[in-house]
């Protein structure tokens, strides 16, 4: 993006969240759950993220496992377009090894000047996490009781987070709790983060396991 970027720039978010059971739901709704790297630029600035997301099942990103690495690069011209190999391995290390040693080589020989045509002087915005628009999973341990769901939509609503989809599954630990599973149409992380809050505090929610956004 010719833009220069620090570390502290970039929100990074692990995986100490997931459950099987976030994998199991995902599934169920057609989505396979990977730990991404995004980098998106538009006209309001430059997004930079890491973190765990759900990708449809269909997608190649989706079907990426074992040693295997891949990048999806959109330009306005060329459209998507995915670069797919191995990341781990003896041979793939070795070659990466290599390639660091040799540009190590080269910034001596040059006296660390390298000869290159991209300037990162675009100063582009970087946008924070608050201003993502995009869909979201949220699962919630909640009592298995009637108008549950209305007061959990109720704090969605007023926050103008709109439901796509609702799965209610009993816990099968006899304790009246289910998990609720909530995906949403296109929001604002800020206005999502909100809503958690809120409902974290509802009588009648146990509490909030997991929320993973979702990249379609």
């Amino acid at each position: 993006f010719h833009t220069e970027v620090r570390a502290e720039d970039v929100y990074c978010e692990g995986i100490e969240r997931l459950s099987s059971e976030d994998f199991r739901y995902a599934q169920e709704l057609g989505y396979a759950i990977k730990l991404l790297a995004i980098g998106h630029w538009d006209d309001s600035g430059l997004q930079l993220r890491v973190h765990p997301a759900l990708v449809p099942l269909a997608h190649l990103l989706a079907k990426v496992d074992g040693v295997f690495n891949a990048i999806e690069v959109e330009g306005d011209l060329v459209g998507r377009v995915v670069f797919h190999g191995q990341g781990a391995g003896a041979l793939p290390t070795s070659s990466a090894v290599v390639a660091d040693v040799v540009g190590v080589a080269r910034g001596i020989a040059t006296s660390g000047v390298l000869a290159t045509s991209h300037r990162l002087d675009r100063g582009l915005r970087i946008k924070s996490m608050g201003d993502l628009n995009t869909k979201f999973y949220l699962r919630l341990h909640i009592l298995d009781k009637p108008r549950v769901l209305a007061q959990i939509a109720e704090v969605l609503g007023d926050l103008n987070v709109s439901i796509a989809s609702v799965i209610q599954k009993e816990t099968g630990d006899h304790n009246g709790t289910a998990d609720l599973v909530i995906t949403t149409h296109l929001a604002l992380e800020s206005s999502v983060q909100k809503a958690l809050e809120r409902i974290a505090h509802l009588p009648v929610v146990r509490a909030v396991k997991n929320f993973i956004r979702v990249e379609d």
